[in-house]
């Protein structure tokens, strides 16, 4: 190439050279311009993202069928901010998802414009017990009272479903020897005992207790999670305070689990909100109810100070992780 540019004279190997190496870098060049164009007008998502309309169509269709709950919260900076179950009423990407919530919910149409995280969660295997848990945020489009007094609230058909993991969801069913000590008291008793919440040894005698010295204890703890707990309790438990065990009321617990990966037991002071009823006593002989743990205690930094209370929003960590751990020792003794 230099000989044939410094001579003068036509060269055409030279030539059929220069034309490949300015003709490759040519096409490298386009293909760059071609991919950042592309690269430019597509969009990356993270792995976790449902953004295809017709999945999340599937998805939130599947929901309503299963007559999911659907846990509903402000979008705030606060962690600690409260939310409140709803029942799917309907789903419609023009109109949007159309949510049922208690008379409880003091809803009012300043809540008109305000963004919303919803999550949900879905069993897309009937075979297996696995839940896929799914969260979205939108804004609130509408807000009345429907003729039965129930809150009826439509948000806007989300942009994106975002696939999570919780583990305040794993549910576990403990064996006996898991729960050392499970002690049950309604708030009402502590402040009839004029007891403080800041300090256990002020609530007086539980309303309910169960230790491994008992062989047929009024209460036993079903299954537990970082999220809330299911206690199975004897009718004769039940008779003396039974107007105490109804939906919305508030219990403290005191457990104390078997650890057997470290040197002592775990302890927790939890308190909650009965949220569901189940069974019948007089045909099965106990009746079973689902509490949602509120918050939970933290002790002092010393034996005299007081107990902490923290938000269990998104549930109890220790708990959490105590759940996790016993659901992978059943899983390893099962072998899988």
């Amino acid at each position: 190439m230099l000989d044939s540019t410094t001579s003068g004279h036509f060269s055409p190997e030279a030539t059929i050279l220069m034309v490949a190496i300015f003709g490759t870098f040519a096409l490298f060049l386009t293909a760059g311009f071609v991919i950042k164009i592309r690269f430019h007008n597509s969009e990356f998502y993270p792995i976790t993202w449902i953004v295809k309309p017709g999945e999340i169509r599937a998805l939130l269709d599947t929901a309503l069928t299963q007559r999911s709950k659907m846990r509903v919260s402000f979008v705030r900076d606060d962690p600690g901010a409260r939310s409140t179950d709803s029942t799917l009423l309907s789903v419609n990407p023009r109109k949007g998802i159309e949510l049922e919530m208690t008379s409880l919910v003091r809803a009012n149409t300043t809540w008109v414009g305000k963004l919303v995280a919803c999550d949900f969660r879905l069993r897309l295997d009937p075979r297996k017990d696995y839940q896929s848990f799914y969260n979205f945020v939108s804004p609130v489009l509408a807000v009345k009272k429907a003729s039965d007094d129930f809150i009826h609230m439509t948000v806007a058909w989300p942009t994106r479903l975002e696939l999570e993991q919780k583990r305040g969801f794993l549910r576990i069913e403990p064996q006996r020897s898991s729960i050392l000590l499970a002690d049950v008291w309604h708030e009402s008793t502590i402040k009839a005992a004029r007891g403080r919440f800041d300090f256990p040894a002020t609530w007086g005698p539980p309303l309910l207790h169960m230790d491994p010295e008992i062989e047929f204890p009024a209460l036993e703890v079903r299954n537990i999670s970082g999220g809330g707990l299911r206690l199975e309790i004897l009718p004769e438990a039940l008779r003396k305070q039974h107007e105490l065990f109804a939906p919305g009321g508030r219990f403290i617990a005191h457990l104390i689990l078997a650890e057997p990966e470290a040197e002592k037991p775990t302890e927790f002071y939890l308190a909650m909100r009965l949220q569901n009823a189940y069974g019948d006593p007089v045909e099965t002989g106990i009746k079973a109810f689902g509490f949602r743990i509120i918050t939970f205690g933290e002790p002092g930094e010393t034996p005299t100070a007081p107990m902490s209370w923290k938000n269990a929003t998104t549930g109890v960590p220790a708990l959490d992780d105590w759940t996790f751990r016993r659901h992978l020792s059943l899983y390893r003794l099962r072998g899988e």
